[in-house]
């Protein structure tokens, strides 16, 4: 198996990586490392439904080490088990970590093994910090040498060389730390660079990449494997090809709190957001139990190192053959736009109200889904909401071909409602900044400096989750919104009627 190429965005931070394993939806979160050696605390929240268990841990180094003392890279060095209760919630096991530099955490339920690259930062000191330190250090060796010359020496002119020593000691630092906070950092193993030991443990070393020499092109995505029988559980297998060289992609981030959102509409208009697991280096997986026979439509969100966010779509999408009946639990969409800007609907015994802005193409539209009346949503994927929309699509009774290709299928975010009377002549689109504070809940607010979002644990979100996106072409859409509440994750899905924009 070659090295995996995979890193949190935030260097230091927390890494949340969202798997679906088998029949289990799960969290994976990697919390940051401070020192080698040194413990790594790995949490795995569960969701409602999710089925008690023992899931095994094990890490392994993937980058070559000169340092004879510790095992060789490509074997696992520690390993754990976190059993998975009845109850949602967060599960948590400790597994120690002997080095710096990039690593493989393979999380097995006696199945299947997802494996989560990651990077171990090393703690470097930058050549400023040398610097302010060293030329204290000078000042203060030299401050007694010149005290004591001063004092004994026949010529009191011999103190004036340890003290113009010392005073360029302290020239030298304070000038570093001046200029330290306004030198650009190097570019990041991980999150920017492939990582290996070298550039992790020596990030500012001369012959490291620039930023400049990473570009790469597009992804491919194919669909391998056998064919998926409706109301049977069956693998889809998920094939990442770099579209210039036909290598496997092995170097993607972790976006949104996952390595892939795999998004899948089949016949009846029914969304799939899943997090297939990576088995191999170009290669990922995901368990379905699919419903209903027939086509679906298939596009996957990734951010690949030197390529950008992409939203990929596999040509055709995938069929799944007839087999045994199941059960359909697809949700009736609700309709707005054509006049309708205010609609209900109760998903899973979860009142929600939407409302729209008019909804006409090429102006900002927002939709906001209101979910009861207090603030108890948790955030998912590192967000309060997930808004995908795809369209405009024809008058035809097959929604998934239709999906598959619409001109647009996108994927916006929000980060909650926020009070702002304190700010004069702030508003959001949408909102209605007459209602109580406490009714439009708080923001969740992007992590800075290396500081780690709240994680699905933290119920302070909402009721109102607003989404403002620009549809370029006017049509019918078809929108699923998605939150989290009680380790649950609700869909909504809408209707959305777009009108024709006036001509400039």
């Amino acid at each position: 198996m070659g090295s995996a190429f995979a890193d949190a965005p935030a260097s230091g931070a927390d890494v949340s990586v969202a798997q679906s394993l088998g029949d289990r939806e799960l969290t994976i979160v990697l919390r940051r490392v401070t020192s080698v050696p040194g413990p790594l605390r790995v949490d795995v929240v569960t969701h409602a439904g999710t089925a008690a268990g023992r899931l095994s841990l094990a890490v392994t180094p993937t980058g070559a080490t000169t340092r004879s003392t510790l095992p060789a890279p490509g074997a696992s060095t520690a390993e754990a088990v976190v059993d998975l209760g009845d109850t949602p919630g967060m599960y948590s096991a400790t597994v120690p970590m002997d080095r710096a530099g990039p690593w493989e955490l393979a999380v097995g339920d006696g199945v299947r093994v997802a494996r989560i690259p990651f990077v171990v930062p090393a703690q470097v000191t930058s050549p400023p910090e040398r610097l302010v330190y060293g030329g204290f250090l000078v000042a203060g060796v030299l401050l007694p040498v010149a005290g004591v010359l001063a004092l004994r020496a026949r010529r009191s002119g011999w103190a004036l060389l340890p003290a113009a020593g010392m005073v360029a000691g302290i020239a030298v630092s304070v000038t570093a730390a001046v200029l330290s906070s306004s030198l650009p950092l190097p570019a990041q193993p991980g999150g920017q660079l492939d990582p290996t030991v070298d550039n992790v443990t020596d990030p500012y070393a001369l012959n490291q990449p620039l930023l400049s020499d990473f570009s790469r092109p597009p992804v491919l995505l194919t669909i391998a494997g056998g064919p998926v029988n409706a109301g049977r559980p069956g693998d889809l297998d998920l094939v990442l090809i770099d579209a210039a060289t036909g290598a496997p992609v092995d170097d993607l981030l972790v976006h949104d709190s996952a390595l892939m959102h795999l998004l899948m509409v089949g016949p009846s208009g029914g969304l799939a957001h899943l997090h297939p697991i990576r088995i191999g280096p170009g290669r990922y997986q995901v368990h379905l139990r699919s419903p209903e026979a027939g086509r679906y439509a298939v596009s996957a969100e990734l951010a690949r190192r030197g390529g950008g966010v992409q939203m990929v779509r596999a040509a055709g999408g995938f069929t799944v053959v007839p087999g045994a009946a199941a059960a359909q639990s697809v949700s009736a969409p609700v309709h707005l736009g054509s006049g309708d800007k205010n609609t209900a609907t109760i998903i899973d015994g979860n009142p929600v109200e939407i409302r729209t802005t008019m909804p006409v193409a090429g102006a900002p539209t927002t939709i906001t889904a209101e979910f009861g009346d207090s603030a108890d949503l948790q955030p998912w994927l590192g967000m309060v909401g997930h808004m995908i929309m795809a369209g405009p699509l024809p008058a035809d009774t097959d929604i998934a071909a239709a999906v598959q290709n619409s001109p647009i299928w996108g994927h916006a975010h929000s980060m909650g409602a926020a009070s702002m009377e304190s700010m004069p002549g702030m508003n959001m689109p949408g909102m209605d900044m007459t209602a109580p504070a406490a009714s439009r809940g708080t923001m969740l607010m992007p992590p800075v400096n290396g500081d780690s979002a709240p994680d699905e644990t933290v119920a302070a979100y909402g009721p109102d989750v607003p989404f403002t996106y620009t549809f370029p072409i006017a049509g019918r859409y078809r929108l699923w919104i998605q939150v989290e509440r009680r380790y649950t994750v609700l869909t909504v899905p809408i209707v959305l009627d777009v009108a024709t924009g006036a001509r400039p």
